[in-house]
């Protein structure tokens, strides 16, 4: 069984693929949630985001897998794409922890894959200097705990109380889990796989090969029967001539 932690390093690599399609857009994102840096130049964040999206027209899908990040870039992502004008289903692929729990809020539908969680926790950070420094760092995490209750409590319209006992739990989610809580509208039907699709059109193809045989050998049937009763009628012609 994936551990927390095998499940948050695996969500952690980085894919930004777009691709554009007759019925809409869709966006693959996978990685860490943050402004781009010196020190972290693959990462989710809302530049690049706003920069494939911002002359999109048409419906988008946003494929997310992330173990979340920087809960202020989370916010500005989760922000943008709810004042996009498309309508956007965000699919978790995997994993939305934490910041990325944030983002998958933002979608007018937001679809769990088989498998996948979400994760809800409050906001952490590391503090360093007096107590005066520490009491700031304190007010900081409290605030960003409230708007992030804000985005949840606008999407699954639970109590703030029972949020907030979530968050300070840092609850895991399954997919269907997610949805039962608000987090998530849908768990994602099956659907068939490429490799399904290629085996039945290939039973497809063997069937019309074998009615294809079939035709031709009742065919070449007839044929024969016709003309051995040409034959057999040319015979009988010659015997009275």
């Amino acid at each position: 069984m994936t551990t927390k932690e095998e499940l948050m390093k695996a969500s952690a690599k980085y894919q930004f693929k777009n691709e554009a399609k007759d019925s809409g857009v869709i966006l693959t994102l996978s990685g860490p949630i943050a402004k781009p840096s010196i020190f972290a130049d693959e990462t989710i964040n809302s530049a690049d985001i706003a920069e494939v999206l911002d002359e999109v027209d048409k419906d988008i899908t946003i494929r997310l897998n992330s173990p979340g990040g920087d809960a202020f870039e989370g916010i500005e992502i989760y922000n943008y794409l709810k004042n996009h004008p498309s309508n956007i289903t965000i699919e978790v692929t995997a994993l939305a922890a934490s910041a990325a729990s944030i983002i998958a809020m933002a979608a007018d539908d937001t679809v769990m894959g088989k498998g996948a969680s979400i994760m809800v926790h409050e906001a952490s950070t590391i503090a360093i200097g007096n107590k005066s420094e520490v009491k700031k760092t304190l007010n900081a995490l409290e605030t960003i705990d409230e708007s992030i209750v804000d985005v949840y409590e606008e999407k699954t319209n639970l109590s703030r109380d029972e949020i907030v006992n979530l968050m300070e739990a840092e609850t895991w989610f399954t997919a269907q889990k997610a949805v039962e809580k608000g987090f998530a509208n849908r768990t994602k039907d099956v659907v068939e796989t490429p490799k399904e699709s290629g085996n039945k059109q290939n039973s497809l193809n063997y069937q019309f090969d074998n009615d294809m045989k079939d035709a031709f050998v009742n065919l070449t049937n007839e044929l024969a029967s016709l003309k051995e009763k040409i034959t057999t009628e040319n015979k009988k012609k010659s015997k009275y001539l």
